[in-house]
């Protein structure tokens, strides 16, 4: 691929200052378009290769870590998509409603959000912005979703489709994107539910996750298997992402 087809965090962040060409310039119909940059990898005469996902193709994304480590992925994920993608063509969504860290914990942490213009409300929401840190916020965002699949190309029958047909239906979507960022336990059991069937199967009418799972580093003696059966156990919806990621305090699996 030609050189800055997936920009490293400098590049984005001179992006996003603009303004300039490459801000924006990815639409539902650019062949990048959902694709994010995870880190590198060394190969043989090819050294710090980027690793990156395709939303489109994966479905979902599942980032599963260390705190720190996964919450700088994650802002690193979401940075690229703002700065790439218009808000005409991607709505950026927030659900942070796990009580295992308090409110004031998760607003500062996921504060910065509230500059995009990527979640601003663009389908009638009744809110300010896309942003879930209580379990009733959390509720009104994922029934919108879920009446988006009810009423698109899948039908009210839309979490009971196989995967080959979430798959086609995903191929054919052409716009404009969600991505909800899950961080953790949605807590309540319909928001478990309902998450889970939207990473599974909301490609179909152009919804994606990126589930964030907070796990002991994989190590040699934490294998990645123990360490992603600790992500699901973590987020529900991790089961259903069609990529992961494992993270140990310095490098990603």
């Amino acid at each position: 691929a030609p050189e800055g087809t997936w920009p490293d965090p400098a590049a984005v962040l001179l992006t996003a200052l603009g303004p300039g060409p490459r801000l924006w310039e990815r639409d539902p119909a650019h062949p990048e378009a959902l694709v994010v940059r995870l880190g590198t990898t060394e190969r043989a005469e090819l050294p710090a290769v980027p690793v990156t996902v395709s939303l489109r193709e994966a479905g979902s994304l599942g980032l599963a870590g260390p705190r720190e480590r996964l919450s700088g992925l994650a802002r690193s994920a979401v940075a690229q998509l703002a700065a790439l993608h218009s808000p005409a063509d991607l709505e950026i969504v927030l659900i942070s409603t796990d009580r295992a860290r308090t409110v004031e914990e998760r607003r500062r942490e996921w504060a910065w959000l509230g500059w995009l213009p990527h979640l601003r409300p663009m389908h009638g929401q009744d809110c300010r912005l896309l942003l879930a840190y209580d379990r009733d916020q959390a509720l009104a965002r994922t029934a919108e979703l879920v009446r988006r699949l009810d009423d698109g190309p899948l039908g009210p029958g839309w979490a009971s489709q196989d995967p080959a047909a979430v798959a086609e239906a995903a191929k054919r979507y052409e716009g404009p994107f969600t991505v909800v960022i899950l961080d953790g336990d949605p807590g309540a059991a319909v928001l478990r539910e309902n998450t889970a069937r939207l990473a599974a199967a909301g490609a179909a009418a152009g919804v994606h996750l990126i589930c964030l799972a907070e796990t002991p580093a994989a190590t040699p003696t934490s294998p990645v298997a123990a360490t992603y059966e600790a992500a699901c156990h973590a987020s529900i919806a991790f089961r259903e992402c069609g990529a992961v990621g494992m993270l140990s305090g310095d490098v990603a699996t």
